[in-house]
């Protein structure tokens, strides 16, 4: 049964004319096109869609049935396509997204800001996970993307993974600690204070010898490192640092005003090398949203490297 947009559009132009000859020319088609489409459609549907009398056509009653019905899909196949072409400019839309703890403050947020200026009627759905939630989500379909520790789930046929330029994470303390003293620090030395920080994936913990610190302990069931102040969105770091002996894993650029007043130091030693990135399921192709929010996101990622740069050649 084929019933084409064309020939519903045909049906409704001969019963608002009344006419075959009227709506044919209103179409630009000649009569003899115009009676086959018609016909067409009622060989489709087995039924006769139109009377002829001598003053013109008048709908039958499955006539009436089919044009009722048609003009419905008629109106929802255009909303269809205006919709598709909101979404392609990103005049509507709505992207969720699993933003890991350091990304979602140095480009998730900064990047759905940005976006929302270009393009404010758009909608973004941001959840900040640990790291080790962001990819399952995304595999659980509750986000189009994630943002994370890309380790465990590079080789995950399941995922296309867009490593993102790796950042240097610090130790930072306040400016009086009394592991100034000890520099270069390391390892185990840092290992003596509390830290704040999300959960560490073992990579970074490696050389510790397992047991618990000060710092925070091993989870026995995965290995990672849990600090003696876990924190899942590393805002304000600076809050933990005054009048404490607390240490604190952060970037130049995310601790900028603190160094910058006096209230902050970078411990020197030993530092961390991120390794963040996108990640989404093969099989979901992603909107034309999800698309800019990942533009977006690059581009902010890029101007923070820049900024680390000019301040570590500042800070050391």
């Amino acid at each position: 049964m084929i019933i084409t947009d064309t020939r519903l559009r045909h049906l409704l132009c001969v019963a608002e004319h009344g006419h075959f000859g009227l709506a044919a020319e209103s179409l630009k088609i000649s009569q003899p096109s115009l009676s086959k489409s018609i016909q067409g459609l009622e060989a489709a549907l087995g039924v006769k869609l139109l009377d002829r009398q001598r003053t013109g056509v008048v709908l039958t009653v499955y006539g009436e049935l089919v044009l009722e019905h048609g003009k419905s899909l008629l109106r929802e196949q255009l909303e269809m396509l205006r919709e598709i072409e909101l979404l392609a400019n990103l005049d509507i839309g709505l992207a969720r997204v699993k933003l890991g703890p350091y990304a979602s403050i140095i480009s998730g947020y900064p990047a759905a800001g940005r976006l929302s200026a270009k393009h404010p009627e758009i909608r973004l759905s941001l959840d900040v996970e640990g790291w080790r939630d962001v990819f399952p989500s995304v595999i659980d379909e509750q986000a189009d993307f994630g943002i994370g520790e890309i380790g465990p789930w590079e080789k995950d046929p399941r995922f296309v993974i867009e490593p993102l330029v790796p950042h240097c994470a610090r130790f930072f303390c306040r400016p009086d600690h009394p592991i100034l003293n000890k520099s270069p620090s390391s390892l185990e030395d840092l290992a003596a204070y509390p830290w704040a920080a999300p959960r560490l994936p073992g990579r970074l913990t490696s050389n510790l010898p397992s047991g618990d610190y000060p710092a925070g302990h091993f989870d026995p069931v995965n290995g990672e490192f849990v600090p003696a102040i876990q924190i899942n969105i590393p805002c304000s770091p600076g809050l933990f640092l005054a009048g404490t002996d607390v240490l604190v894993i952060g970037t130049l650029a995310l601790l900028e005003s603190e160094l910058a007043a006096g209230t902050a130091a970078p411990v020197p030693g030993c530092n961390f090398q991120s390794a963040y990135g996108f990640g989404y399921l093969k099989k979901r192709s992603l909107s034309p949203l999800a698309v800019a929010y990942m533009a977006e996101i690059r581009a902010v990622e890029a101007e923070f490297i820049q900024r680390e740069k000019r301040l570590a050649a500042i800070y050391g």
